[in-house]
């Protein structure tokens, strides 16, 4: 028993043991290290993989978006081949960016239309099967936009690396031009006093002079007015009949190829609703350039509008030029329905290029006035006024929309002086290219 509790308290070699396990212990925590830090790489790889991926998709949404915005004319061709569950290829699949080689990521954007279940979680309307704003007369499918939504969705791969955004793309219809000079609303009534008054409907390019066009877009109607209250049509007629002094040009209402003079380009047609504008204007004032807020106690007053753009294109009272077209947007207050007010008035030597929107409360111009492009007037007791003290020239359209039944007819329109109301696609092309981008909107992004 001595012997044995002498080799149990024999320490001798204790020492190397430890050692040896400390040692097994320290190896093993620095191959873990190492084994970690060799992942590093990898790790930091995959993550600079999956933010260059999501950039690239980013690259493909912006390029979506600038052929949607550029040409909202051709969405039902960009649907061509697309199931309500997968759209079309838009453009052309694994696109590189631009200057750069596929081995910096590609891209591939593909479109459909929202009529897939559970799309109206996305664009918060509903599915589009039925008519809608762009398309009254038809429903949507998977290759015909109805309502003016689609959806899209950009794919940007680097390498084995993919990330995918999601998003909802909206457009504001353009409004269809139908007359030089448009009353879609409940009124439509024209006071001429002037010794020189044209409305034309032929295109006329912004260097023409009044009587003298040489655009080649086809021609529209002299004068139309809501395609169901035919009665203010024949109104119109009346009033050109007792008028020696005025010109009314533009499409013949019995034969579409031709153009004519008087009653005969005088129509009621329905291609340009009320609502149509009324929805155009909604979309469009919030994102004017210039927004001028006035009331029957505080109406706006302006004196030679333009002057300050050679020097400062950026000034509240440089309204647009050719280069640098802009919405005008005069916010008209009414504290009851009947209530009748000038809400801007015009004076001295002005002009501007773009689209100018009074709503409520009438406009009145005098001194010398050059627009290009729309001029909507719309709301209640709405009105534009020529007070006939100077030469007042209209490149583009007038729509003066009414929506009180109990509106004043004579407030509708009162056309004096040198005044010219010419159709300019030109003009109105113009004015669209610029501002397109405000009119296409995007929503409901998302990543995978």
């Amino acid at each position: 028993m001595r012997r044995v509790g002498r080799l149990v308290d024999n320490e001798h070699g204790v020492a190397l043991v430890l050692a040896l396990m400390v040692l097994l212990i320290l190896t093993g925590l620095v191959l873990a290290f190492l084994s970690a830090s060799a992942f590093e790489p990898q790790i930091s790889r995959n993550h600079s993989h999956t933010v260059r991926a999501r950039y690239v998709a980013e690259a493909g949404i912006e390029y979506a978006y600038d052929m949607l915005a550029s040409n909202v004319g051709a969405w039902n061709d960009y649907l061509a081949g697309a199931t309500c569950a997968e759209g079309a290829v838009l453009g052309s699949p694994n696109s590189s960016l631009p200057g750069l080689g596929s081995a910096h990521g590609t891209f591939t954007v593909r479109i459909r239309n929202d009529c897939k279940p559970g799309d109206d979680r996305l664009t918060g309307v509903g599915l589009d099967t039925t008519t809608g704003s762009c398309d009254p007369a038809n429903h949507g499918t998977a290759t015909h936009d109805g309502n003016c939504r689609v959806i899209v969705t950009s794919t940007g791969a680097i390498g084995t690396t993919t990330r995918t955004i999601a998003l909802v793309v909206s457009k504001t219809v353009a409004l269809p031009i139908n007359g030089a000079l448009a009353f879609p609303g409940l009124q439509a009534d024209v006071s001429f006093s002037s010794s020189s008054f044209v409305v034309d409907g032929r295109d006329t390019r912004m260097a023409d002079g009044p009587g003298s066009p040489t655009g080649a877009a086809p021609a529209v109607y002299g004068i139309v007015v809501n395609g169901d209250l035919p009665a203010l049509a024949a109104r119109l007629e009346n009033a050109l009949a007792s008028s020696g002094q005025s010109e009314v040009r533009g499409k013949d209402e019995t034969n579409a190829s031709a153009t004519t003079q008087g009653a005969n380009t005088i129509r009621s047609d329905g291609a340009l609703a009320s609502q149509a504008v009324t929805d155009f204007v909604a979309a469009a004032r919030s994102t004017a350039d210039v927004t001028i807020n006035t009331s029957p106690g505080s109406p706006s007053s302006i004196s030679n509008v333009g002057s300050t753009c050679a020097t400062n294109v950026d000034s509240s009272t440089c309204w647009g030029t050719a280069s640098r077209p802009k919405t005008v947007y005069i916010r008209g207050v009414l504290p009851d329905p009947d209530t009748r007010y000038t809400s801007l008035s015009l004076s001295g030597n002005s002009n501007g290029t773009g689209m100018l929107i009074i709503e409520n409360g009438a406009v009145e111009i005098s001194g010398n006035f050059r627009w290009n492009g729309p001029i909507i007037v719309t709301g209640k007791n709405v009105a534009i006024r020529y007070r006939g003290d100077g030469t007042h020239i209209v490149h583009g359209a007038i729509i003066v929309n009414e929506l009180h039944t109990g509106a004043v007819p004579s407030l509708e329109g009162d056309v004096r002086g040198k005044t010219s109301i010419l159709y300019s696609r030109e003009a109105l092309d113009l004015v669209q290219s610029a501002l397109k981008r405000r009119l296409v909107t995007t929503q409901s992004w998302t990543d995978q």
